[in-house]
């Protein structure tokens, strides 16, 4: 066993990130995601301005809040199994009414069947243990024509031309985003075999798609009309 292997199944013991680690993440890498979760909530709010959205694995609530910001006319659910995650997005999510933090497990959804617009999750796949289940779950709850975004680490964007020429791309930090991705995400080869057929078993089976998003494998899902 890799030792990347090791570090990603040691990730998956504790489907939730314990409260001490929900500080840190707070403090540094919720903060480095910032960036690209932001572009993220603009393209989903220009998207879809009316319904229910629901974020799994919401963590600190940035990317929820942002999309409640941007449509006020949404209403946002953020999913978490951290109960320190919860108390924190709840804090920063103040004053702000259409949107919501409830803890709870992405396999098991407290929602009715066909009643979700919009699902959409970051940097959260790599910690499900049952991802099956999940996807599976994300179809329950969304109407007809319903889709989800789902994005998680994909190390191997250094390898596409056109990063390579971003500033924000720079060489340094190509290889230190690239290494810290590989611990959570997937490798292009990953997604292709191993993600692609949970998702050929998955209630999505024929309508999904994966596209490459800077840092983030994009994970396109619809639920049939």
């Amino acid at each position: 066993m890799s030792l990347v292997t090791f570090i990603r199944d040691l990730q998956k013991i504790p489907e939730r990130i314990p409260g001490p680690a929900a500080v840190a993440y707070n403090a540094i890498a919720a903060k480095l995601l910032k960036k690209s979760e932001l572009e993220i909530a603009r393209l989903i709010a220009s998207k879809i301005t009316g319904g229910t959205i629901v974020d799994l694995g919401s963590g600190t609530g940035y990317l929820s809040i942002e999309i409640a910001r941007l449509a006020p006319a949404l209403s946002v659910y953020g999913i978490d199994l951290s109960g320190k995650m919860i108390d924190i997005s709840r804090r920063a999510a103040r004053g702000l009414p259409n949107v919501r933090f409830e803890l709870s497990n992405v396999a098991t959804l407290p929602f009715n069947d066909s009643s979700i617009d919009f699902i959409t999750s970051t940097g959260s796949m790599h910690h499900w243990k049952h991802p099956l289940e999940v996807f599976d779950e994300c179809y329950r709850v969304l109407k007809p024509g319903g889709e989800g975004w789902i994005f998680d680490g994909y190390p191997d964007f250094v390898k596409i031309p056109s990063n390579r020429s971003k500033p924000e791309y720079g060489f340094l930090r190509r290889k230190i985003a690239s290494a810290v991705l590989r611990l959570h995400g997937f490798t292009d080869k990953e997604y292709r075999t191993t993600i692609a057929h949970i998702l050929d078993r998955s209630r999505f089976r024929d309508h999904y798609r994966m596209e490459p998003a800077g840092i983030w494998m994009k994970i396109v899902i619809q639920k049939e009309l």
